[in-house]
């Protein structure tokens, strides 16, 4: 703005000077030919800076279709705030939330081109990669350690994960928490082939487990704060059981965008990049703001829960290794170590190398 302010105050000082010689000649004297030329460019150059903001000029905003995981919820808190506090569209882009039905639904989803950019878990997305030749890779790591976790009422009857053999438990189409679950299984020693699966909208999963509908249901940690409280409000208390407690060390959540587009249009990824660690940043020292920002663009969400689940994520994303390595960056022997442990339990049909998997290329180092 101020660029503005003194290429104006330049224009200005160029005409009213110019005028000023010239006025005082006998006669007034026409001015010449190349003076008045000169006062005219620099007047252009002054209305070209006023009209284009001295900045980095986009031109029309880049239209973005961006899918989440799951429910929104604090978890979404930094891209809530990128959206809301004008950091996308600083970066020339117009960008579309929509929510999410589990990340093996988005990472399908994405790689048949419904939306641009997605937010999924890096297994499912590495899955899909080896099991379906899905077009997909991350692009920036989220969420640094995992947050996978099944849920059971605290009532006795389910007290170690060997337990949930012959019970019941819910998921959503292509949920992370169900792809992972064998490795989960494997590493809590026990059958992953004696549970039953119903498959549930993602919003009937809390109270189906509160009801005593269904014996157990997979949450991310973040979603602890909402369904304890609902589950308080029952006189019932929940118990969480990590998957990362059972052996299961992996990267997680990470934003993902097709091959064709991370090759054809670069430039709206690392943008899109640069405004989601701004959002995260700006989240992180703004806890109460964002999680308002979270229910101004989703009034079904309440504060404390919101506030609740990003105090909780944010132990998950702004940890050591991020800290060492750079926020988002996927380190290579990790990557590598992820990919193993997932076929591990999984036994994939083939087995993608980390650079078929993840990106660092948009991510400030």
């Amino acid at each position: 703005m101020e660029l503005m302010r003194s290429a104006a105050r330049v224009a200005w000082r160029g005409v009213a000077s110019t005028s000023g010689v010239h006025g005082s000649r006998k006669g007034g004297e026409a001015m010449s030919v190349s003076h008045r030329f000169g006062v005219r460019r620099v007047c252009v150059i002054a209305l070209s800076l006023l009209l284009t903001g001295a900045g980095p000029s986009w031109g029309a905003p880049k239209e973005v279709r961006y899918i989440l995981d799951f429910m929104p919820d604090g978890f979404h808190a930094p891209y809530y705030v990128a959206l809301d506090k004008g950091f996308f569209t600083d970066e020339g882009l117009n960008v579309k939330i929509s929510r999410g039905y589990g990340s093996g639904d988005t990472v399908l989803k994405l790689a048949a081109g419904q939306y641009d950019i997605g937010l999924a878990a890096i297994g499912a997305l590495i899955t899909a990669r080896a099991n379906e030749n899905a077009a997909v890779k991350g692009i920036m790591l989220y969420l640094t350690r995992d947050m996978l976790t099944m849920w059971v009422r605290d009532e006795g009857k389910i007290v170690t994960p060997k337990d949930l053999e012959g019970k019941t438990i819910s998921t959503t189409p292509g949920n992370g928490h169900f792809v992972m679950f064998p490795a989960f299984a494997k590493g809590a020693g026990f059958d992953a082939s004696k549970v039953k699966w119903v498959t549930v909208d993602g919003a009937a999963m809390g109270p189906m487990l509160i009801n005593k509908q269904i014996d157990a249901a997979p949450f991310f940690a973040s979603h602890g704060p909402r369904i304890q409280a609902q589950a308080t409000e029952r006189g019932i208390r929940l118990k969480p059981f990590p998957y990362a407690d059972y052996g299961l060390k992996i990267y997680s959540t990470s934003l993902i965008a097709r091959d064709e587009t991370i090759q054809k249009d670069p430039d709206t990824l690392a943008r899109f990049v640069r405004a989601s660690l701004k959002g995260m940043r700006w989240a992180a020292d703004n806890v109460d703001e964002a999680a308002r920002i979270v229910m101004k663009h989703n009034p079904e969400v309440t504060f404390e829960a919101t506030k609740g689940a990003w105090e909780v994520s944010k132990k998950f994303i702004f940890v050591e290794e991020a800290t060492k390595d750079g926020q988002g960056y996927y380190e290579p022997n990790r990557l590598r170590s992820t990919i193993e442990q997932l076929n591990s339990a999984l036994k994939f049909k083939r087995v993608p190398a980390a650079d078929e998997v993840a990106t660092n290329q948009f991510v400030p180092k």
